[in-house]
């Protein structure tokens, strides 16, 4: 617990890049321990500091928390969003499954393949290997 503490206070103290670069080192070990996708998304989001989805301005606050996720409100438009709000895993329920469902993508698995090693249903393997693909081409847009 002593350490944890010292740790905090360490962090605390670090300036804005070292914390930038610190949520970063956790978002690589999230990589390597294969937690899950929305993990990713949220610390990646946070070492890049959230904006919003409406109207891309930095000027956010937190806003609570609904069903274990942090919620922000946008100061200058007024809306509220999470750090998943337009991102390919937004409103997914099983997102646990996610990365084992991109595994078998990646493996050239076929829509029924991938349902029966992850545990979900045909149709609902149908609506995200659509959504990852959309996220893949919007990706490869922007760079």
């Amino acid at each position: 617990m002593k350490q944890i503490i010292e740790d905090v206070e360490e962090y605390i103290s670090m300036g804005k890049q070292e914390n930038l670069a610190f949520l970063d080192n956790i978002y690589n070990l999230l990589l390597e321990k294969e937690a899950d996708a929305v993990d990713y998304q949220e610390v990646k989001t946070l070492s890049a500091a959230p904006l919003c989805p409406n109207c891309e301005s930095s000027n956010i606050i937190k806003n609570g928390r609904q069903q274990g996720q942090q919620l922000y409100i946008c100061k200058d438009c007024g809306r509220n969003f999470r750090v998943t709000t337009g991102t390919f895993v937004y409103k997914i329920q099983k997102r646990e499954k996610m990365l084992g469902y991109i595994r078998c993508m990646l493996e050239d698995k076929t829509l029924q393949q991938c349902a029966d090693e992850v545990g979900i249903s045909l149709p609902t393997s149908f609506a995200w290997r659509h959504r990852i693909l959309a996220a893949l081409r919007s990706f490869d847009n922007n760079v």
